[in-house]
């Protein structure tokens, strides 16, 4: 392909909305166009990529043993609503109504159809196990669209269903998902941690989400270093330990004053007590339900945890919300209440025998307290991880690090099945439902995940399976013995199937540079005067300084090699 007839329409000036290196090098580079925030326009360059994305998905899920399918990005929502997630969804599923004043959505994702097409083809155990895949347009109502292609309104997904005939069969079709998923961030030049992660509104048993490490991603993930556990810290466990020194309650529950200390190290300074025989309550509310969260004192609450346990989201109570129910703000303690509130505690609590608690009074506190002077409605795994905690699975301290989130896995069961009538029928002539996996990829987000991952200060340097031209060729002479030499080598790599961008463009040798290291092809060959002479080339890859003399009767057979 000639560089003067393609759409390629490089920048010198990074754009302003760019807040990562993606965005900025695939907006310079003429790879991608905004028309609004959450959604842009692909330019032939990043038309390129995106297909090679799209062709390593395809072919690795193929052989995974996946069918393809298209399903449509319209849906109804009464397929939404026998979920259960029409109204459990709020505000990112695009709902919207037609002339007639029907509720439809737009897809974000496709449980419900997939789901309710699979119940009308499957009939019996001989039709599963079934592994199906498209790659479709989502929609999302995204309120704060940002990263360029890392967080969008509108994206182009691949997204796999499987079908099984019962948990062991999940497993399996889970366990090749996984391994083809591996198989394409490779294949992209992505290096990807494979994290615990929550289900979420998507609902099921198990999830696993894959992440790359990179300051531009929204995700934090907890890591250990020396073992290779790794989880998203949304639902991260860690080791908790026994206090050193374990007090027993030989005295009576009493209340001592505590005049205006109410965070947990001012009573810890006050009362000479280390944090962990500190019984922090932190108030939250669930609708009009009041929550008390307990933990302690030398941890941190996690809120998505809480959310968890609760199966709904939370906030912070207010003043208000202190008043109506008679709390006192910096001195709530499940100890004596006087109104009936939903208490619910971290298991770390349970390694203490004798702790300090608010008193329900200003400028008090209660000591002395034992697990039977107050009641737990649940106890469950409250604690915030972060820097530092200490790995359950081998001891060692915690990481926390800024990833992005490339691709999710789910072990639904039967939720969807159930709902959405998805049975068939046994050996034994018995009914049952489907056990249900997803799994997807946002292409998109792939894209600006392998520029995150690999550029330099001049530009992308794209992995060669995904770049969008192999080779950047251009000479550097006007010479006409030279620019008919760079015709030829240029028909010569384009009969061999070798991908080549020819810079035939009348400019600077230097804007040439600076649009190769932009535009980041793996290769740049440079024909010359000088390499002519030797009857060879120049070939660099790029992200590399020095250049190689490669003769020109071997550069094909050079560039398959490296």
């Amino acid at each position: 392909m000639k560089y003067s007839q393609f759409l390629i329409k490089t920048d010198k000036i990074p754009p302003k909305e760019a807040d990562n290196a993606s965005t900025r090098f695939l907006i310079q580079g003429s790879f991608i166009d905004q028309t609004m925030a959450g959604a842009y326009s692909f330019l032939p360059l990043g038309f390129r990529v995106l297909e090679n994305i799209k062709k390593i998905i395809q072919e690795e899920l193929k052989k995974a043993g996946a069918q393809e399918i298209l399903m449509p990005v319209l849906q109804p929502a009464e397929l939404w609503k026998r979920s259960g997630r029409f109204d459990q969804i709020k505000d990112e599923l695009w709902k919207i109504k037609n002339r007639a004043g029907k509720d439809f959505c737009l897809s974000m994702t496709a449980e419900e159809v997939i789901t309710d097409m699979v119940a009308r083809q499957v009939k019996s155990y001989k039709d599963l196990p079934l592994i199906l895949n498209q790659i479709q347009t989502k929609i999302r109502d995204e309120a704060r669209p940002k990263g360029g292609l890392i967080r969008l309104k509108e994206f182009l997904m691949q997204d796999a269903y499987s079908f099984d005939a019962d948990e062991k069969g999940l497993d399996q079709s889970f366990d090749k998902i996984v391994g083809a998923y591996k198989k394409i961030f490779d294949r992209c030049g992505l290096k990807a941690l494979e994290s615990r992660a929550d289900v979420g509104a998507m609902g099921g048993r198990d999830s696993l989400e894959f992440h790359v490490i990179s300051e531009a991603g929204e995700d934090k993930v907890v890591m250990c270093e020396k073992c290779g556990y790794a989880a998203n810290q949304e639902c991260a466990e860690c080791l908790f330990k026994i206090p050193e020194k374990i007090i027993g309650c030989e005295e009576k529950l009493k209340q001592v004053k505590t005049p205006n200390m109410v965070t947990v190290d001012e009573v810890s300074e006050f009362l000479k007590l280390s944090k962990d025989q500190i019984i922090k309550t932190l108030v939250f509310k669930a609708g009009k339900e009041i929550i008390l969260a307990l933990i302690r004192g030398d941890f941190s609450l996690s809120q998505k945890k809480l959310e968890k346990v609760l199966g709904k989201e939370v906030e912070k109570a207010t003043e208000a919300d202190f008043d109506q129910v008679g709390l006192m703000p910096g001195y709530v303690s499940p100890v004596k209440l006087d109104k009936k509130i939903k208490v619910i505690a971290d298991y770390s609590i349970k390694t203490g025998k004798c702790f300090v608690a608010g008193g329900n009074q200003a400028d008090t506190h209660y000591i002395n307290v034992s697990l039977d002077d107050f009641s737990v409605d649940r106890w469950a795994d409250l604690i915030g991880v972060g820097e530092g905690s200490i790995c359950k699975a081998c001891g060692s301290k915690l990481k926390v690090v800024k990833a992005i989130e490339v691709g999710h896995a789910f072990k639904l069961g039967d939720k969807y099945a159930k709902s959405l009538g998805a049975k068939f029928t046994d050996e034994a002539g018995r009914e049952k439902y489907c056990e249900m996996g997803c799994y997807g990829i946002g292409l998109d987000r792939l894209m600006a995940t392998i520029v995150e991952a690999n550029h330099d200060e001049r530009g992308i340097i794209w992995p060669k399976e995904v770049a969008p031209f192999w080779v950047n060729l251009f000479s550097l002479s006007e010479a006409e013995a030279v620019k008919k030499a760079a015709e030829q080598l240029h028909q010569k790599l384009t009969e061999a199937e070798m991908s080549v961008l020819y810079d035939d463009r009348d400019v600077s040798s230097g804007v040439k540079f600076a649009d190769a290291d932009l535009i980041g092809a793996p290769y740049r060959i440079i024909v010359s005067d000088r390499t002519l002479k030797k009857n060879s080339i120049e070939v660099k890859k790029r992200g590399e300084e020095e250049y190689k003399m490669v003769p020109l009767s071997e550069i094909v057979e050079w560039l398959k090699k490296n």
